[in-house]
């Protein structure tokens, strides 16, 4: 099972700023869940991410 990761522990593994954080969760590219009033990435959202820039590359 992914755990579920917040804000801050997403932009340690991925180096983006606040902004962008939520631009990409916006348009979709990286997977978001919504518990109540907080948002959180998994950890499989992350990897899957990472992956798909490195196709791009």
């Amino acid at each position: 099972m992914s755990k579920l990761l917040n804000e801050q522990e997403v932009r340690k593994l991925i180096p983006i700023g606040h902004s962008k954080y939520y631009e990409l969760i916006g348009s979709g590219a990286l997977r978001s869940v919504t518990i109540g009033r907080r948002r959180f990435v998994t950890e499989q959202a992350v990897i899957d991410y990472i992956a798909q820039l490195d196709q791009a590359a």
